[in-house]
C-alpha cells in the first residue's frame, strides 16, 4: 500500500512539473511574441515622428503653434489591432464549432492576439489623437463619433481578453461557447464600424457607413443615446455585476 501510495505522489509531482514546464513555455512565448509586437509599433511611432518634420500640418490653435503627424501613420498602425482582434475572432468562430484538434490548437492563440491587438490599439489611439487638434476633431460630428466608437472598440477588446485569458478554460463548455461567439460577434462589429468610420473622416466611405445610414445612424451627425438606454445600460452592468457575485459565491 505504502509503495503505490508513494507511486501515486511521484506521479503527481511529474504532473505538476509537465504543467509548469508548459507554462513556462507558453509564457515565454507570449513574452517573446509581445517584445517583436512592441518593437515593430515602437519603430513604426519613431519613424511616423521622424519623418512629421516638413509632412505634417501646422496650424494655428488659439495663437499657439502645433504640429500634427500625417494621418498616414494612424492609418498604418491602425492596421495591428484591426489584424490581431479579426484573427482572434476567426479562431474563436471556429472553436464554437469544431471540436477538431486544430481547433482546439487555435483556441490557444485566442487571447494572445487580443491582448497584443490592444497593446497595438492603444499605439493607433494615441496617434490618432495626434493627427489634429483635440478642439478641431471634436467640433466634427464624424470626428465625435469616430472616437468614441474608436475607444469603446478599445476597451471591449481590452476587457475581452483579460476575461477570456482570466476564464479560458470555461469559455467553450456548453452553452457558455455561444456566449462567447455572441461576445466576439458584437467585437467584430464595433471594429467593423469604426474601421468605417476613419474611411468616412478620410473621405472614402464604405458599404457599412450607407448600412448605417439605412438603419437610422448617420455617421455625418452626432450619435445620441436615449436616455432609457442609458438606464438599460445600467441595470445590465448592475445585473451582469450580482450573477457573477452570486456565481463566485457558489462556487467558493
Amino acid at each position: 500500500m505504502m509503495a503505490g501510495f508513494t507511486t501515486q505522489i511521484r506521479s503527481a509531482v511529474a504532473d505538476n512539473e509537465d504543467r509548469n514546464m508548459r507554462q513556462n513555455q507558453f509564457l515565454g512565448r507570449v513574452i517573446r511574441t509581445g517584445s517583436f509586437a512592441t518593437a515593430a509599433l515602437a519603430t513604426g511611432a519613431t519613424a511616423a515622428l521622424a519623418h512629421s518634420e516638413g509632412g505634417g500640418v501646422k496650424v494655428v490653435l488659439e495663437g499657439a503653434d502645433r504640429f500634427s503627424i500625417p494621418p498616414v501613420y494612424h492609418i498604418l498602425v491602425v492596421h495591428f489591432p484591426i489584424a490581431l482582434w479579426l484573427t482572434a475572432a476567426l479562431f474563436i468562430f471556429i472553436r464554437v464549432f469544431s471540436a477538431s484538434e486544430l481547433a482546439v490548437r487555435l483556441q490557444k492563440a485566442v487571447w494572445p492576439l487580443i491582448l497584443l491587438g490592444s497593446l497595438a490599439g492603444f499605439v493607433a489611439y494615441g496617434l490618432g489623437l495626434a493627427i489634429y487638434p483635440w478642439s478641431a476633431i471634436t467640433e466634427s460630428p464624424l470626428g465625435r463619433n469616430h472616437i468614441m466608437l474608436a475607444t469603446w472598440t478599445l476597451t471591449y477588446w481590452t476587457v475581452l481578453g483579460v476575461l477570456g485569458y482570466r476564464y479560458r478554460r470555461f469559455l467553450f463548455d456548453g452553452a457558455q461557447k455561444w456566449v462567447t461567439f455572441v461576445l466576439t460577434l458584437i467585437g467584430t462589429a464595433v471594429v467593423t464600424i469604426t474601421g468605417t468610420l476613419g474611411g468616412s473622416l478620410t473621405g472614402t466611405p464604405s458599404l457599412v457607413t450607407k448600412g448605417l445610414g439605412k438603419i437610422g445612424w448617420e455617421v455625418y451627425m452626432t450619435f445620441y443615446l436615449p436616455t432609457w438606454m442609458l438606464v438599460v445600460f445600467g441595470l445590465g452592468a448592475v445585473t451582469i455585476i450580482t450573477l457573477g457575485f452570486l456565481g463566485s459565491r457558489a462556487r467558493g
